[in-house]
């Protein structure tokens, strides 16, 4: 018995000690890329001496004497705290996913090596001004010598599990053409025309043009527009509003869809990605209508939902502000590009949403039966232009050799078979179509132009006044942008920046056909025509991508398909609806509204209706009684949720084409609203139960009895258990390890699920599609509130946590107060700064440590200014 105690007892110490080895090891190897930020460190290209203080949330503010080195130090600290997600954005943009992750990622780098991102920005950094190519060398400095003088470990964890997988992991400089290729990335993210052009060929030939428009419906005429006709009118306009009325070649277009493309489905499966939630809300208040005399100015841009967040804060100080050095910025920033894209400086402050225009067209190229490499344009065949590459491929011996086929309008799409989706990036694939022996799409796209965006964030972080901030964003090409604007002098205004074509047929809604030039572009709508308002009538402005104008007043096309004005309503009522000045607080409380007015619309119609069941009729009587609010407490929210999952299933998913179901969200709301009043529409009938026709009553009464049956299997019957937050949960995933399906890796890059308020249609835009489950799937990526007549009283946040590493204390601590509506100050004195940061991290040029930067208080002297 002793000796077998003695051995239990060693087996115990064993395990014990190899526990405890084990996690001293992970804990170093976890801990082994976690940044420097407190000491002096030589740094071979700068200058002059940079000071970066980063705060208790993590922010850096960067101090420095010069551009260059501002810039230089902003590229440090991005590759710092973000190099994996860096690098993850860099390979995307040039197709070189599959050289680690093998052919699980070949489709997509075959789609964007198609597209040729990494060759058009060659192109752009060519083409650049000195004073561009300066902005964005810097930085590109900043980046490598940060990379450049490390293990790959060293960077982030990532690294480290690629390498014990046989991946042989090569850290590359950083290029300035990562950056430029990047923002490409981010117009992709932000374009659905593409699809939508496909999906409504889909629907059409599913269920006919007439019931197509009913669930498209055109936008209504009681929603907001940006711009206002009295602002309009201000403007001097050379277009012609003919260009607005309907396309009279539309019956041809359908028609030849129709034949030529043929069925858009994939084994009985409808394969287009949807951009569920993708949006967002900003809005500007004049001094006019403030309790403090001066602008207050909102943005919560709403994105998929990722871990690290997409977006980066940073403080970016010139000291002294000079002419060279004319920056001093507070706000939002992407890894791996210089700037800050939203937020303010010492003078103005910004905000940005999509403009939702439409940037985007398929064109249907007729191919030479007895040479699939030409096509046909007029009566002629014309070569294409044929591209090959070799993409490496790890796993495989020999590289993919791609071969890539170009028209006058752009690269043939339908060539490649694309996955639906890789990182939250959503692509078409070739097997959506068919009669591809004789036909091809090409895509004819803005951003596959060189175009100067980074030549417009540098003079739009430098602007000082409105002719500044008009003057930059002249540059800004794509994505287009609705840009809204504050300075401290009082002024409020809206400009619609970006390149917009001008169709010489058509409206963009449709493939159109690529043999004629009758659906060519005619150029882009200039931009002094862009619309735009100073200082409205109103005292505030509001975008929430919401149409800019009404076609009828304003002569060029922008769109057809924007958000249907739920948010857009919803914050101007709050605006309107406050009779005592708007403060600070005003502004948080708006951003956090979750009233779904789409919700106030369809409770009338249950009223009526009888339930033979107790519970149900006492449910449905709560339901009516209820103030719309989606919080993440509420009975009523998950109840109205339930039902309203329901209806979409009832009213679309038995007739939409095969595999897709309704989301629910502002374009199905727009469209219900619409039916409410049509009760014998066919999209009410039951295409299932064959010799009955439903109505909308029946849709309506079963809708709500299956959504409450299916609570109550969740929930029980006693109604007060029920809960939003529940089943509305937001959960943060990695891009890349947190998606691998291995528990162990979705453990360490993973956080949540977490309770969240908020859902689709509403301010709190936490989108959910109602066609698979309650789980957000899009969210306000950041909020910020500035407040103009005191920058240190202005607030920001975004998801997750500033850093990437997923041990480091701030990889997470953003998430609870993100979910809970709450803000962190943005500390913009230089003394708020020093007196709330533990980490002071000095940049100085090599050689040039003395005596003089000896540490004082356990810390380090700053360096004399």
């Amino acid at each position: 018995m002793r000796r077998r105690l003695e051995v239990f007892g060693g087996i115990v110490c064993f395990t014990v000690t190899l526990l405890l080895i084990l996690s001293s090891v992970w804990l170093i190897f976890s801990r082994r890329p976690f940044p420097t930020t407190n000491g002096i460190v030589e740094m071979p290209g700068l200058t002059a001496p940079v000071e970066i203080y980063r705060d208790s949330y993590g922010v850096p503010h960067i101090y420095a004497r010069n551009s260059q080195d501002l810039f230089f130090a902003q590229g440090y600290v991005h590759a710092q705290d973000r190099y994996w997600q860096m690098e993850m954005w860099r390979r995307i943009s040039a197709g070189r996913l599959s050289e680690w992750f093998g052919d699980t990622a070949l489709d997509v780098d075959i789609y964007f090596r198609a597209l040729g991102f990494k060759r058009i920005a060659e192109r752009e950094y060519a083409e650049a001004d000195q004073a561009t190519r300066d902005f964005l060398e810097a930085y590109t400095k900043g980046v490598n010598a940060y990379i450049l003088s490390r293990e790959p470990g060293e960077l982030g964890i990532e690294f480290s599990l690629i390498g014990l997988q046989g991946v042989d992991v090569e850290i590359e400089p950083w290029e300035v053409t990562d950056i430029l290729a990047w923002t490409k990335i981010v117009a992709q993210g932000l374009s659905n025309n593409m699809r939508q052009e496909l999906e409504r060929v889909n629907l059409i030939q599913t269920v006919g043009f007439p019931m197509t428009s009913d669930y498209i419906p055109a936008y209504r005429t009681d929603m907001p527009l940006i711009v206002p006709k009295v602002e309009l009118a201000k403007m001097e306009l050379s277009g012609s509003a003919a260009a607005q009325t309907e396309d009279a070649s539309l019956p041809y277009l359908i028609d030849l869809n129709m034949r030529l493309l043929g069925s858009l489905t994939r084994n009985g499966r409808f394969v287009f990605t949807q951009n569920t939630g993708i949006g967002s809300n900003g809005w500007v208040i004049s001094g006019k209508l403030t309790t403090t005399g001066k602008p207050l100015l909102a943005n919560d841009p709403h994105l998929n939902i990722q871990i690290p967040s997409m977006w980066y804060e940073v403080g970016l100080h010139c000291a002294p502000k000079t002419s060279e050095c004319p920056y001093d910025l507070r706000g939002f920033s992407f890894a791996g590009a210089p700037g800050v894209v939203l937020g303010h400086n010492d003078r103005i402050a910004w905000g940005l949403t999509n403009l939702i225009a439409d940037i985007q067209d398929l064109y249907i190229e007729q191919l030479n039966p007895e040479n699939p490499d030409q096509y046909r344009v007029g009566d002629q065949w014309v070569d294409m232009e044929i591209i090959t590459e070799e993409i490496e491929v790890w796993g495989r011996e020999e590289p993919y050799l791609l071969r890539a086929r170009y028209t006058r309008h752009g690269p043939i799409i339908s060539d490649h078979n694309a996955q639906s989706g890789w990182g939250g990036i959503p692509i078409v694939s070739k097997d959506t179509l068919t009669n591809l022996e004789t036909t091809a799409l090409a895509l004819r796209w803005t951003a596959l132009l060189p175009v100067k965006t980074f030549r417009s964030i540098r003079e739009l972080n430098a602007a000082q006044d409105y002719d500044d901030f008009y003057a930059a964003l002249r540059y800004l090409a794509v994505p287009p942008q609705s840009f809204f604007y504050a300075d401290v002098d009082g002024n409020i205004a809206y400009q619609a920046a970006g390149i917009i074509p001008i169709r010489t047929g058509g409206d963009g809604s449709l493939p159109v056909p690529g043999w004629t030039n009758e659906y060519d572009w005619a150029g882009f709508i200039p931009y002094d025509e862009l619309p735009r308002v100073l200082n409205p009538a109103q005292g505030y402005i509001v975008t929430a991508n919401n149409p800019v104008a009404d076609p009828d007043d304003y002569p060029y096309l922008i769109g057809t398909e924007f958000d249907h004005g739920y948010r857009a309503r919803r914050i101007m009522d709050m605006i309107e609806g406050d009779v005592d000045g708007i403060s600070f607080e005003d502004m948080t409380a708006i951003q956090g509204d979750g009233l779904c007015l789409s919700a106030l619309e369809v409770l009338p119609y249950l009223k009526g209706l009888y339930f033979a069941d107790p519970e149900v009729r006492a449910a449905r009587d709560r339901l009516l009684r209820w103030d719309g609010q989606m919080d993440m407490d509420s009975p009523e929210a998950a109840l109205y949720a339930y039902f309203w999952a329901a209806l979409m299933e009832g009213a679309f998913s038995d007739q939409l084409p095969g595999g897709l179901g309704a989301d629910g969200n502002g374009r199905t709301q727009n469209a219900v609203y619409v039916l409410l009043d049509e009760s014998n529409n066919p999209w009410w009938d039951d295409s299932s139960t064959l010799g009955e026709i439903e109505t909308r009553d029946d849709i309506l009464k079963s809708a709500f009895v299956v959504g409450y049956q299916r609570g109550v299997e969740r929930f029980g019957s006693r109604l007060d258990a029920w809960c939003w937050g529940a089943i509305h949960t937001t959960a943060f995933s990695s891009q890349t390890f947190g998606q691998s399906g291995i528990a162990l890796l979705k453990n360490i890059f993973n956080r949540g699920p977490v309770a969240t308020s908020g859902g689709s249609g509403v301010i709190n835009a936490t989108g959910w599609d109602a066609s698979s489950s309650f789980a957000s799937i899009s969210l306000p990526a950041l909020r910020q509130v500035i407040d103009l007549a005191d920058f240190s009283n202005s607030r920001m946040i975004h998801t997750t946590g500033q850093s990437g590493h997923s041990y480091h204390r701030h990889y997470n601590d953003f998430i609870e107060p993100w979910r809970l509506i709450q803000y962190h100050p943005t500390l913009w004195e230089r003394a708020e700064v020093e007196a709330n940061s533990s980490e002071h991290l000095m940049l100085v040029p090599a050689g040039d440590l003395g005596d003089e930067h000896e540490t004082r208080d356990g810390q380090r002297s700053p360096i004399n200014w």
